[in-house]
C-alpha cells in the first residue's frame, strides 16, 4: 500500500513539475517528489526563459545584387537573443544544440526571376524560386536539428541567364530571415 501512495505522489509530482508550475503547497511533498524523480525543479522550465532561447529576426532594408552562392546579409536585426545572427556576415551560428525553426521570404526585382537557398553548414537544404512579370515573393520554412556552432544561411543561386540575383527590399522590409530554438 505504501508503494502505491508513493507512486501516486511521484506521478502527481511529475505532472506538476513537468507543467513548469512548481507551486507545491508542501515543501515536504516537493522534496519527496524531487528525491524520487531525481530532478531539479528549476531546470524544467529552462526553455521558457526568453533571455536564454536563441532567436533572431532580420530584414533587408534595400535592394542588393549578389553573384551566385553568396550569403544574403539581412542588415537590420529586430531580435537577436543569444546573438546567434550576425548582420555583417548574414550567418546564424547556433549558440546551443537543439531543434530550430527557420523561415525566409525573398522578393524579386520587378519582372525578374530570383532563386535563393537555405544552407545548413555546407548542405543546401531547401530553395525558393520566384518568377513573374511583376514583383514576386518566395518563402520557405524548415525545422533543422543543429549542433552547437552549426551555421545556417540564405544564399543566392542562379541556374540560368534569366536569373537576376537581385533581392528586392526597401523600408517596407519585403525580404526576411528568422529562426529560433524550439526544443533542446
Amino acid at each position: 500500500m505504501y508503494s502505491i501512495i508513493v507512486l501516486t505522489l511521484v506521478m502527481y509530482g511529475e505532472m506538476i513539475l513537468g507543467s513548469c508550475d512548481v507551486k507545491l503547497e508542501s515543501s515536504l511533498l516537493k522534496d519527496l517528489v524531487e528525491m524520487f524523480l531525481k530532478k531539479d525543479s528549476y531546470k524544467t522550465c529552462e526553455l521558457l526563459n526568453r533571455k536564454t532561447i536563441p532567436a533572431f529576426s532580420a530584414v533587408l532594408t534595400k535592394q542588393i545584387s549578389l553573384s551566385t552562392n553568396k550569403v544574403v546579409k539581412f542588415d537590420k536585426v529586430f531580435t537577436n537573443i543569444q546573438n546567434g545572427y550576425s548582420p555583417s556576415t548574414g550567418i546564424f551560428t547556433a549558440p546551443l544544440a537543439g531543434v530550430y525553426q527557420f523561415t525566409s521570404v525573398i522578393m524579386s526585382q520587378n519582372g525578374k526571376t530570383l532563386i535563393a537557398s537555405l544552407w545548413h553548414n555546407t548542405i543546401k537544404i531547401a530553395s525558393m524560386y520566384t518568377t513573374s512579370s511583376t514583383y514576386q515573393t518566395g518563402s520557405l520554412s524548415m525545422v533543422l536539428d543543429l549542433k552547437k556552432k552549426d551555421q545556417v544561411v540564405v544564399k543566392s543561386y542562379s541556374n540560368s541567364q534569366y536569373s537576376s540575383n537581385i533581392f528586392y527590399s526597401d523600408p517596407n522590409h519585403y525580404s526576411t530571415f528568422s529562426g529560433y530554438l524550439i526544443a533542446k
